[in-house]
């Protein structure tokens, strides 16, 4: 994983510190501190409280989406490490307290897709700084931009939650960081309704 030294001293001037998340790979399920997961819900998931993105060892024959991009698999840690931000900061604390003081479905829905919207555009970042080490090209932007275009709430399969965004939604929040490299360009807590659909 690229090194998260550019985005620590911004935090640091701020009172956090950044530190890199542990990569945990694992077979049809493993039990962790926050639930336990299968290869068949998500391509993979982040944990706070062990500081894990925790990545399913599944061969690589296309059933992911983000396989058809070249830096598919550099987008979807980015996703997490997006997370793992949001845990440093203290975003996903106050996303949980949020989350489970309501019994709301529709509000617990919306949490948590400005949740995920938001770690989207932290995936644009990423992508957008490490551009150099990375060799990030338009044509890979375009992949990305591909593979996103169909990931969204209202895709198959028909139980998905609404609970990560449409694929237009995704799509601009990638962008507004990929297009800006700036994390504040990301705060989809102040972000209207209907932009985090």
């Amino acid at each position: 994983m690229e090194s998260v030294l550019p985005f620590a001293k911004p935090l640091a001037s701020h009172g956090f510190t950044l530190t890199t998340p542990k990569i945990k790979t694992y077979g049809k399920r493993i039990s962790t501190p926050c639930g336990k997961y299968g290869q068949d819900v998500a391509p993979a998931y982040y944990c706070s409280a062990t500081q894990t993105i925790y990545w399913p060892q599944t061969s690589d024959d296309g059933r992911e989406a983000y396989t058809i991009a070249r830096l598919g698999y550099v987008g979807l840690v980015a996703h997490e490490f997006g997370h793992h931000l949001q845990a440093t900061t203290g975003m996903l604390n106050e996303y949980g307290q949020k989350y489970y003081g309501t019994k709301k479905k529709s509000t617990r829905y919306s949490l948590s897709r400005r949740l995920e919207l938001q770690a989207q555009c932290f995936e644009g970042v990423f992508l957008a700084v490490s551009a150099r080490s990375i060799k990030l090209s338009a044509r890979d932007r375009a992949q990305i931009r591909a593979w996103h275009s169909y990931t969204g709430d209202e895709d198959p399969p028909s139980d998905r939650l609404p609970d990560h965004g449409t694929s237009s939604a995704q799509l601009r929040w990638l962008n507004r960081g990929l297009d800006s490299a700036d994390f504040g360009r990301c705060n989809t807590w102040k972000a209207s309704s209907r932009s985090v659909k």
